[in-house]
């Protein structure tokens, strides 16, 4: 048992000694190999670079080349690029070419947080959580910024290049600068740039040119104008035409057609004619993106709306009748249609236009960041209208009215006209138009006398005097209803006396139809007709007396009373 003790005690040493060997010896090699793209050589072609040229860590490597580059020294602004695809016959004279341009794009559409760029030699992100998984990792090549290129994005990159025997050096990456050509053709200065004065191609404030100070305020000026201009055009072709659908298909597609108009004329301001730096470009980039979607999701709601209201006002006075029902639930799911395909349009549009703007770039999350107190008090002030969207959502799901029920809410016998975003619109008997918060109709109680059979029971209540003949009222009431047009078919006529008090007794008569309009219609002739009668017939047996009683009083003078 001791000898297996000691063996047992000598293997665990053993093992710990060779775990301990093992990490030395995996660090050692961790030293001897740093994480970089090995290659045979770096840029043979240039004369070697001066001791200002810092391409130790990422940070240094990026503020080395804009320094050089804004200073004129290409020569040495080139010895910050892997020109490993060049010729090393043309990387003396190619290399500054490249850096130029290179520096012209970057100071133009790719907005530097140097604070986001880790200033390491092996770019390891120290600061993090474990859900990111570059945390404690060190890299080999970081992405500054991604600009929009057919047939895809190129990514503007920087990566970590060793050769044998030497120290591990930052360049921009050979990706990158094949394709600085095409991006300069694209992105650098236009031919109108070219030929204005130097001072106006100087930058004025967070690499907005002066020239862009100016041109931006016209840009959208004439925006604004050619909105007007097609606005007052859409009028006049309204006014002119005679036909009246076409002329209010015009006047609801007019605001749309001027959004749509004004953004491609800034989109087309954006790609053809001027090419802005980054901060100008996302201004009006997200000018464009809002005219344009407010511009889709604006004809989507009209164009539904238009549909819907020109069914609606067609049908909407015989809607409540029990053949119409399927035509209330169709009218229900095109509403509902409407508000979902808008906010889908709206959803899909606002998602192209992130993806578009790049707001997960180093600008946009930075923009996205400083907005968020903002976002913040937006939400809380518009709380009650988002809370009346998702509630109109709701109904349409649920559907617990729907477009031509009728309603009694709040003292109000009405017919639900239209379902919008953040209202329900009621049309009262007598014209009038109700209008009621959506989440009234999903947290307070109100009766829906179409939701389930449109077939409605309206009571008539008569007070007669305690000597009247019930039986005589129940002929009288079953006379009336016999022949009449709005008594519902198969309904049996039912009579009741309901309550008795010092004034009479109180006898309910229950009319039966086959909608709300004809119930109350119904309701109201019954109650004339029976008046009628009663005031044809005795009235005394069936008008309510007065009766009064003397106390105190002998026999004599109660004689005498009725005698007077």
């Amino acid at each position: 048992m001791l000898f297996a003790r000691v063996m047992f005690r000598l293997s665990l040493c053993v093992l710990g000694l060779a775990l301990i060997v093992g990490a030395a010896s995996e660090g050692a090699r961790a030293q001897q190999s740093p994480v970089a793209f090995e290659v045979d050589e770096i840029n043979p072609g240039l004369a070697d670079p001066t001791s200002a040229v810092d391409r130790s860590t990422p940070v240094a490597t990026l503020e080395a080349f804009l320094i050089e580059a804004k200073q004129g020294n290409l020569a040495q602004a080139a010895h910050l690029l892997d020109l490993s695809d060049l010729p090393i016959e043309q990387q003396r004279v190619k290399g500054p070419q490249l850096a130029a341009k290179l520096a012209a794009v970057i100071d133009r559409k790719i907005p530097i947080d140097f604070a986001a760029i880790p200033d390491r030699p092996d770019a390891m992100v120290t600061v993090g959580s474990n859900r990111q998984p570059m945390v404690g990792e060190p890299r080999k090549s970081i992405r500054l910024g991604t600009l929009q290129f057919d047939p895809w994005p190129v990514s503007i990159r920087l990566n970590r290049l060793t050769t044998s025997g030497s120290d591990p050096v930052w360049l921009f990456s050979r990706q990158t600068v094949e394709h600085v050509d095409a991006l300069y053709e694209r992105y650098g200065p236009t031919a109108l740039e070219r030929v204005l004065p130097e001072p106006l191609r100087a930058t004025a404030f967070y690499g907005v040119k002066w020239w862009e100070v100016i041109a931006l305020p016209i840009v959208l000026g004439l925006a604004a104008g050619l909105g007007a201009g097609t606005f007052i055009a859409l009028t006049r072709v309204r006014n002119w035409v005679s036909e009246t659908t076409a002329a209010a298909v015009i006047s609801r597609l007019r605001l749309p057609l001027v959004l749509a108009v004004t953004g491609v004329f800034l989109h087309l301001m954006l790609s053809q004619i001027f090419v802005f730096s980054a901060a100008g470009e996302a201004a009006l980039g997200v000018i464009f993106w809002l005219l344009i979607v407010f511009a889709i999701a604006m004809a989507a709601a009209r164009t539904l709306d238009t549909i819907i209201d020109y069914a609606s006002n067609r049908y909407l006075n015989t809607i409540d009748k029990p053949e119409n029902t399927g035509d209330r639930d169709l009218y229900t799911n095109l509403s509902a249609a409407k508000r979902l395909g808008v906010v889908s349009v709206v959803v899909l549009a606002i998602a192209s236009a992130v993806s578009a703007l790049n707001v997960f770039s180093s600008l946009g999350m930075s923009l996205l960041v400083s907005a968020g107190l903002v976002t913040a008090v937006f939400g809380l002030a518009a709380q009650a209208v988002l809370g009346n969207i998702f509630a109109s959502l709701q109904l349409a799901i649920a559907k617990p009215i729907r477009i031509g029920d009728a309603v009694y809410y709040k003292d109000h016998w009405a017919y639900v006209e239209t379902i919008n975003y953040t209202f329900v619109q009621l049309r009262t008997w007598d014209e009038k138009r109700f209008i009621v918060p959506v989440k009234e109709f999903t947290s307070a109680a109100f009766e829906n006398w179409t939701m389930v059979n449109p077939r409605m029971i309206q009571p008539v209540v008569l007070t007669v005097d305690h000597t009247a003949d019930v039986e005589w009222l129940r002929a009288k009431f079953s006379e009336l209803i016999e022949d009449d047009e709005d008594w519902s078919s198969g309904a049996e006529p039912e009579v009741q006396v309901i309550g008795q008090s010092e004034d009479g007794i109180q006898v309910r008569f229950y009319c039966v139809a086959d909608d709300p309009t004809a119930a109350w219609n119904l309701h109201c002739r019954v109650r004339e007709g029976l008046l009628a009668a009663i005031r044809d017939d005795d009235p005394s047996r069936h008008i309510p007396r007065e009766r009064v009683a003397v106390l105190g009083t002998s026999a004599g003078d109660l004689d005498n009373a009725k005698a007077a």
